[in-house]
């Protein structure tokens, strides 16, 4: 019983490990996207999501996925550059087969770019950006519970 008790108030290796990762930057892959001054139309969206969803599946392809572990977490925001986010979203966390379905994840990337109103995005001042964060658990796994240095 006090074994147990004593045990609450000893440091977690692992979880220290995977918090150390996680705050290096493990895992994390960010891209910007920076539109003019000329005015948002359906097709910059439609050519905007097609090269997000692009990037995403490079960068999923990239990462590392051992004994399976391959969740990934997705978000998007765009604001004006130095100013406050207009919009922004996150897909929460899927596995890359999820990306590809319908329904899927990249369709739902479409769907939020083409829900967002073009005309409060077109009354801004300046370019807009648009920037994505991708997360994969495989690398901070790999990076903390299956590192072959340890």
């Amino acid at each position: 019983m006090l074994g147990t008790l004593m045990d609450r108030f000893r440091p977690d290796p692992l979880r220290a490990r995977v918090e150390a990762s996680i705050r290096r930057g493990t895992g994390l892959s960010r891209r910007e996207w920076l539109l003019g001054l000329e005015p948002l139309t359906s097709r910059t969206m439609q050519q905007l999501g097609d090269e997000i969803a692009e990037w995403c599946r490079e960068r999923m392809s990239a990462s590392r996925r051992p004994y399976g572990i391959d969740q990934m977490a997705l978000a998007l925001a765009c604001a004006e550059p130095g100013g406050d986010p207009i919009a922004s979203t996150t897909f929460g966390v899927f596995r890359p087969v999820e990306f590809y379905t319908a329904d899927g994840v990249a369709e739902r990337l479409q769907e939020y770019l083409h829900g967002l109103p073009l005309s409060d995005l077109n009354e801004r001042h300046g370019p807009i950006r648009f920037a994505a964060a991708l997360f994969s658990w495989g690398d901070v796994a790999r990076d903390t519970v299956f590192n072959d240095g340890e």
